[in-house]
């Protein structure tokens, strides 16, 4: 398999995924930030594991993972924040306003990108607009939370780029990963009998969706871009409000079901265009 190939496989599965992150935060008995702190914990630990087998230079991580680490910490922090006080549509859908951002990081860098570009992630916000539904935002404490956490995540995957192709996706994700785990240490251990009474859950929030989750995510950086990862991911949000309205039976209106398809049409659209281009290039 071409590397493109499994890396669009890769973020493809990952984002499907990561919809499942709602419904734990929806339906468990801690906060949000304890959950925060339970995912950065274990997902330290198990990459901790696989990188000891391995030759590393404990100074190269720490760059990464000073600026990286809390960021994510804000990221994770404030989406599930964002996500508790409001309902999963309008939580996730705030989020993933996130590539727009990224869009404009990359104009300020200098970086031009491709028309094709520009249009699938308008569609998709557009798509994303739809998704929301304005009409069931209960919490503007919880628009702000989603605002912030889409533009901390637009930074992590622009300024994660770079780090990502020098060292490798596991020492990037681990290094993130210890620094935000230790920035929230103290919500870990306050939620630590929640951890052991439903450590099936524990473990496929922290070693699956994240420790594997963020190893997956840094490799796929390393081989496509930034603007092309932030395309594919609005399906993660389409995961996310499909399983809340089938699972916790928050309302799905037609209009939600219209930003549904536009966001397909985007992630096909994306690997479409790739696939031309790769092509073109060959030829």
């Amino acid at each position: 398999m071409k590397p493109t190939t499994k890396a669009y496989s890769g973020i493809i599965l990952l984002t499907i995924s990561w919809g499942t992150i709602p419904l734990i935060i929806r339906t468990s008995e801690v906060t949000s930030i304890e959950l925060v702190g339970i995912r950065t914990f274990l997902g330290t630990f198990f990459l901790a594991t696989l990188l000891i087998r391995k030759d590393f230079n404990i100074k190269e991580l720490i760059k990464p993972g000073l600026i990286l680490g809390p960021l994510l910490a804000i990221h994770w922090v404030t989406m599930f924040e964002s996500i508790e006080l409001n309902s999963i549509a309008v939580g996730i859908g705030l989020v993933f306003s996130y590539p727009l951002f990224v869009l404009l990081i990359e104009f300020l860098r200098g970086n031009k990108p491709k028309s094709y570009q520009v249009f699938l992630i308008l569609v998709g916000f557009i798509g994303l607009y739809y998704l929301l539904d304005i009409s069931n935002i209960t919490s503007l404490e919880g628009v702000l939370y989603g605002l912030i956490s889409a533009i901390s995540l637009s930074l992590i995957i622009t300024i994660g780029e770079r780090f990502s192709s020098q060292l490798g996706g596991l020492k990037v994700a681990f290094s993130q990963l210890l620094v935000a785990s230790l920035i929230l240490i103290k919500f870990t251990y306050d939620s630590k009998e929640w951890l052991i009474d439903n450590i099936a859950v524990s473990i496929f929030l922290g070693f699956f969706l994240t420790g594997i989750g963020l190893t997956t995510y840094w490799y796929v950086v390393k081989i496509i871009k930034p603007i092309a990862v932030s395309t594919i991911s609005y399906l993660e949000p389409v995961t996310g409000v499909m399983l809340g309205a089938f699972l916790l039976n928050e309302t799905l209106t037609t209009k939600q079901l219209v930003g549904f398809v536009l966001v397909l049409f985007v992630g096909m659209g994306q690997i479409y265009f790739e696939s031309r281009i790769k092509t073109a290039s060959i030829v």
